[in-house]
Order: structure tokens, then C-alpha cells, then sequence
């Protein structure tokens, strides 16, 4: 699948093991991606379960097991298979590591021991003697959100399964809206396959039927004020306070999204790419559409306006964070579309 391509060392060295069957003794599973987390987790079971299928050959922990039931538990020969399988979620690596180490340095080869972890949920310091004697002994691998461009054909093959189509750059934007985790696009993808009206799905679709991030809902609203559709504008902004968001977070991403945009213009009178706007203002690599949309958007406007810009963000920023509601961000969408147009 081109979705499941990666440029992480540990993630493509799991895939070719479990190409060939042949997991290896250690693993530390985490990161953002649970849908692709999930499916090299039935992967690993069914490597190391497919000759037993038996439950006696599998043992499940949660949180911080003792150490001498764990020691027990990857010490244990298989009853019908040829390895056997012990899996522990949750566990608190910053707190409980030095424990764990002495069980890690003699594990038997018939073993395969899983540390699943909830998103956010590993925290180790690279520094510290003992996790870096960790990242030696297993196989710690990141599962993070991948780029619109990957994710691309994938949610293609999704909506072609589901009788409809749609082109390369709205699947992309699909991955922007929802922030390029595959969980999240397809939930979104069987939504817009049973609701969309015509054959093929398109940015409008999205748009509509889509519950964005708040990233992609600031670049709606940034986008609709660049373009001068100050009515698209207004809608976005009248649904943003619908959430009830306090205001914080939509002036935040708006102010962010008007940053970048002084930096695209910048950056466009030097000659420079909107890979280089993505570097420079630290954006994800799955908002390579962004990054090319920011680019296309600061061709229309002066470095006086996008300059302007910011600091009319800053500005309802200091008094939304200091008593103002959600007349700041109105009168903010005023004067915004007020300096476009001058």
C-alpha cells in the first residue's frame, strides 16, 4: 500500500520482517498512526500465533507488570506453536525503564515481547544511558501521520472500493482536513461515499460533509479572505464559533496561517519553494498541500499587506486573551478582508 511507505529506519526494518514471517524479540510500538499501529499488531500476532492459533501461546499486561511475572512470561516455552507472544500496553517507560532492562538483556529467542503505546503516551530521553541501551536492544518504532502525497492513492483506493472516485488533489486535501490520520480518513471517506451526490467526490464535498481539524479550518477561513469571498468567510467563522471554542484556538491557527503567509511572499521574492516555506516555518510533511496553497495565495497580495496581516492576528489576540468574546474574531474577519482589498 503506497500509504504504508516510510522513510523511518525502524518501521520499513518491521516491514521486511514481516514480509518474511520473522519478527524480531523487541518491540516498542507508538505514535499518532493507530490505524497503521493496529495493523502491524495483528500483523505481529498472526507471525507469531499462525502454527498454535492458541491462547495459551499469547499473554497480555497493562500498565507496569511485576518483574518476576514478566520474566515469567518471556522465560515460558510455547505449548503448540513455535514462539510465543507477550504483549504489554501502557507502559510508563520514564518511570519504570531501569526495571525493565534486566528482563530485556536476556530475553529467549522464542519470544516476541509488544509494548503498545497510546498516542503521546512514550516518553524517553534520548540522553539517558538506559534508553539508549533500550533503543539498542528492541526495536522502537514511531508511527506518525503520513504526507497528503502518500496518502494519495491510498484514499483513492478507498472511495474506488466504495463505487466512487476522486482526483489526486482532493484526495490530498481530504488528508489536510483531516489531519492525515488514516483512522480519521476513513470514517471521513465512508461519510462522504454514502452522502456525496455525484460520482465522483470533490473539494466542495469535503468542504461540507468533512469535520475538519482546526488547522484546516483556519486555512478555509484564511483561504476564503485571500480570495476575496468574504461570504465564504463569514460562514466559516459563524461555524468556527458554532464549536463553542472559546476563540484561543481559532486566533491561534489563523494568526499561525497569516505568518506564513508574510513568509511565503518572502520567500517568493527569493525565489524559494514552498518545501523550503515548509523547513523554515516548521510545518508538518503532511501539509505539503498547505505549503503549496500559501505559496499560489501570496502571489495576490504586497509583503505591506501580509505584514499588516499579522499584526491585525496579534492585536485581536491581546484582547481575545484578555476578556474580548467572539466579536474580536468578527471584527478581525473586517479588517482582515479590509486590508486585502486595499
Amino acid at each position: 500500500m503506497a500509504a504504508e511507505k516510510s522513510g523511518n529506519a525502524a518501521y520499513d526494518a518491521l516491514m521486511r520482517q514481516l514480509k518474511a514471517g520473522t519478527p524480531g524479540n523487541c518491540y516498542v510500538l507508538h505514535g499518532d498512526e493507530r490505524y497503521l499501529l493496529d495493523r502491524r499488531v495483528k500483523e505481529i500476532r498472526r507471525a507469531i500465533l499462525s502454527d498454535s492459533g492458541n491462547a495459551f501461546d499469547i499473554k497480555h499486561f497493562s500498565g507496569i507488570p511485576d518483574p518476576d511475572e514478566l520474566y515469567e512470561a518471556v522465560s515460558v516455552f510455547p505449548l503448540f506453536g513455535e514462539r510465543t507472544l507477550v504483549e504489554v500496553t501502557d507502559y510508563d517507560f520514564a518511570r519504570d525503564l531501569d526495571t525493565l532492562l534486566p528482563v530485556l538483556r536476556d530475553l529467549p529467542e522464542h519470544v516476541c515481547l509488544l509494548f503498545i503505546c497510546a498516542a503521546g503516551a512514550f516518553k524517553a530521553d534520548k540522553r539517558l544511558a538506559s534508553v539508549k541501551e533500550l533503543y539498542k536492544i528492541a526495536s522502537v518504532v514511531e508511527f506518525t501521520p503520513r504526507a497528503g502525497r502518500e496518502l494519495a492513492p491510498w484514499i483513492r483506493e478507498q472511495f474506488k472500493a466504495a463505487g466512487r472516485s476522486i482526483s489526486v488533489s482532493d484526495a490530498e486535501y481530504l488528508a489536510f482536513a483531516t489531519g492525515g490520520l488514516m483512522s480519521s480518513i476513513v470514517s471521513e471517506t465512508q461519510k462522504l461515499a454514502a452522502h456525496c451526490e455525484g460520482d465522483t467526490v470533490t473539494r466542495a464535498d469535503i468542504d461540507a460533509l468533512v469535520d475538519a481539524v482546526p488547522d484546516a479550518v483556519a486555512y478555509r477561513l484564511t483561504d476564503a479572505i485571500i480570495s476575496r469571498d468574504f461570504k465564504r468567510a463569514a460562514r466559516e467563522l459563524v461555524a468556527q464559533i458554532a464549536t463553542r471554542d472559546p476563540g484561543q484556538l481559532t486566533i491561534h491557527s489563523i494568526t499561525t496561517k497569516m505568518r506564513q503567509l508574510l513568509l511565503a511572499r518572502l520567500y517568493l521574492d527569493e525565489g524559494r519553494s514552498a518545501q523550503d516555506l515548509m523547513a523554515a516555518a516548521g510545518m508538518k510533511t503532511n501539509v505539503e498541500f498547505q505549503a503549496k496553497a500559501l505559496m499560489t495565495a501570496a502571489k495576490k497580495l504586497t509583503v505591506a499587506q501580509c505584514r499588516t496581516a499579522v499584526r491585525l492576528c496579534c492585536d485581536s489576540a491581546f484582547r481575545l486573551n484578555n476578556g474580548g468574546g467572539s466579536e474580536v474574531l468578527t471584527e478581525l474577519l473586517t479588517r482582515l478582508s479590509a486590508n486585502v482589498i486595499s
